[in-house]
């Protein structure tokens, strides 16, 4: 019994040493404060990126400064609130930005494509394999065809008539390129 008192006090010490780390309590006031100013922060950074993407964050800053004026006027919950709502905002923006830049860079591309392909000449003479290396992979791949090998399907479906496999062509064959 003596054994088991001591084997139950030793543990009980060990449990009340090493207890339960536990936070400082925070009065609500300064919680809430804390929250307004992280809320604040993310917020700003919000618009910052945005702007770096070129986004109109007109309206996300109008709510960031009403945020900045309640965290001031100690309402911290509206302070919170107004954050947020700027923070969605920049983050739309944001969006809206990266996604009309993505479409005027395909048109860009587009017209580059085009203006490839008007500049490319509109028949092309195999030469030889040892020579040339031509096959439908190299002749799209040339800067002056397509500059793209993944492209030779083009070739191959204009020139269906004269190329029955596209794994073989042969020296002296006139493709046109479309």
């Amino acid at each position: 019994m003596k054994r088991f008192s001591g084997l139950f006090l030793l543990s009980l010490f060990l449990v009340v040493l090493t207890g339960c780390p536990k936070r400082p309590l925070i009065p609500p006031v300064d919680q809430a404060k804390r929250d307004a100013e992280n809320a604040i922060a993310t917020a700003s950074e919000a618009i910052n990126v945005a702007l770096q993407a070129g986004a109109d964050t007109t309206e996300a800053e109008a709510l960031l400064e009403e945020a900045r004026m309640a965290f001031a006027d100690g309402d911290y919950a509206t302070a919170i609130s107004k954050a947020r709502e700027a923070e969605l905002s920049a983050n739309k923006a944001r969006e809206e930005a990266l996604a009309k830049a993505k479409v005027e860079k395909r048109e860009e591309e587009i017209v580059m494509e085009e203006e490839a392909v008007e500049e490319a000449p509109k028949v092309y003479v195999v030469g030889t394999w040892e020579r040339d290396r031509d096959c439908l992979w190299n002749i799209a791949k040339k800067p002056s065809i397509y500059g793209d090998p993944w492209k030779w399907k083009r070739i191959y479906k204009a020139n269906t008539d004269k190329i029955k496999d596209p794994d073989l062509i042969y020296p002296g064959q006139r493709l046109v390129i479309p």
